[in-house]
């Protein structure tokens, strides 16, 4: 899934039921940096033209690659309490800008999904956007190890980790 040298994206979840135990974990996933999250990059930063405003977490169960868009994923939650997080281009959103091991790299805040009056999934996908629903930008997504289904009073916690090397 990694192509590109220079990009590196960490994604760690963590299942946490009712009373706060951990029901489930994926930890250092790998993302893919997609096709539109190239181009937005350089648009943004050489042409300073489509600067996103934010950004938002999304869920599905799909399997994405890296020529595909939004309009290409396929099986999104839909109620239970679920909807895209949004993440603010800022330093809200991305409150850790450091150096780690000679790079920079920038650490996301902490994003939750909260199941209520029902299961959200089930979902093998994480995947970031330029918006809620399907007229933004995939900038990248990370595949999770099996299908997942955060379960009824359960929350899913993620925060990941962009690094230019």
């Amino acid at each position: 899934m990694k192509k590109h040298d220079f990009w590196e994206g960490i994604w760690e979840t963590t299942c946490y039921d009712k009373n706060g135990n951990i029901r489930w974990q994926e930890l250092g996933r790998i993302n893919a940096l997609v096709d539109e999250g190239e181009k937005s990059m350089l648009e943004t930063y050489f042409r300073s033209q489509n600067a996103p405003s934010t950004f938002y977490m999304r869920l599905c169960n799909d399997t994405l690659s890296e020529t595909d868009t939004l309009a290409d994923v396929q099986n999104e939650p839909s109620g239970n309490g679920y909807s895209p997080q949004e993440i603010e281009r800022s330093t809200i959103g991305f409150p850790t800008l450091e150096i780690n091991a000679g790079d920079w790299r920038t650490i996301s805040k902490d994003i939750t999904f909260t199941a209520s009056g029902g299961d959200i999934g089930p979902v093998n996908t994480q995947y970031l956007a330029t918006t809620s629903n399907n007229t933004g930008l995939l900038i990248a997504f990370v595949t999770l190890s099996i299908t997942r289904t955060i379960l009824n009073g359960d929350s899913a916690v993620t925060r990941f980790r962009i690094k230019l090397k």
